[in-house]
């Protein structure tokens, strides 16, 4: 299990982290908040990268043939940009366990063809496109299959039938390693978390199951039918506003609010995209 206990983290005077505490067991967390509420600032933390803050983090117990601990996918990943794919991940895979050269070529293999690295795995890595050198990043994360995965905004570049691919890979990973996912894009994480995390003003705002999340939603989310744009200006913010969409020749608008915000409004059930807006809208409810 991985417990982080009490964790705080200040740069100066600026408070990014505080009371955060977690207890995690084999499974997929999401961490979802807005750019700059301390999510990377968490994973490094947990990564070993900062070590300047207060508080504990407890890892695994592991035997002495899994050194490979942990996987880690930044944010801004490049590797080593004179490397082919091939020859930064043998590389990545030798320094990271004590294991033989075979073992780690078969790996290599697994992973370059897991992620469709495959047919251009003699490419250098300051060639690649963006989102081929996030799959790069990915299959280093997942190398040799660490007990701890942490995963930095993973699906940046990714086009969506790799999201779909990454989603499935890591929905069976799940059970046998803890995989931790950063991210504002809230479609990186339905349907395939044990439990998400909303990280907003230093600290975790609301955090459950997907369905405990929407659950706890029921009732804030209206839909209802403007002529256009000003009319819906008039009667609500445009900042309590999910989402737009035309509607026989007319404006329908998806509303968050704990109340019903027009008449003719209609209660609609939540998404995590309603959960994520109830909690980072100006003037939010959470």
């Amino acid at each position: 299990m991985l417990q982080l206990k009490e964790i705080r983290k200040a740069y100066g005077k600026n408070v990014v982290l505080e009371g955060i505490n977690l207890s995690l067991a084999n499974g997929i967390y999401g961490f979802l908040g807005a750019n700059g509420v301390g999510k990377t600032t968490l994973f490094k933390i947990i990564s070993g990268y900062i070590a300047d803050y207060t508080g504990d983090v407890v890892y695994p117990q592991h035997n002495e043939n899994k050194e490979n601990l942990m996987g880690f996918l930044p944010q801004n990943f490049s590797g080593y940009p004179e490397m082919t794919i091939s020859q930064f991940l043998i590389y990545m895979g030798t320094i990271k366990a004590k294991i033989s050269e075979n073992e780690v070529e078969q790996d290599v293999k697994e992973k370059m063809d897991l992620f469709n690295l495959t047919d251009i795995k003699d490419k250098k890595l300051k060639v690649l496109s963006g989102g081929q050198l996030r799959r790069v990043g990915l299959a280093q994360a997942f190398q040799l299959n660490p007990h701890i995965v942490l995963l930095d905004e993973p699906t940046l570049g990714l086009d969506p039938s790799e999201r779909i691919k990454f989603k499935n890979y890591i929905s069976s990973a799940g059970h046998n390693q803890i995989i931790l996912i950063s991210t504002h894009i809230v479609s990186d994480l339905e349907a395939i978390c044990n439990e998400i995390y909303i990280l907003k003003n230093r600290y975790f705002v609301m955090n459950g199951t997907e369905e405990s999340l929407l659950n706890k939603c029921k009732g804030c989310v209206w839909e209802a039918e403007f002529e256009n744009e000003e009319q819906l200006r008039q009667f609500i913010g445009i900042d309590t506003v999910s989402s737009l969409y035309d509607y026989k020749n007319n404006i329908k608008a998806r509303i968050i609010s704990t109340v019903s915000p027009v008449p003719n409004a209609v209660s609609v059930k939540p998404t995590l995209e309603d959960v994520y807006m109830m909690n980072f809208k100006k003037g939010g409810y959470v």
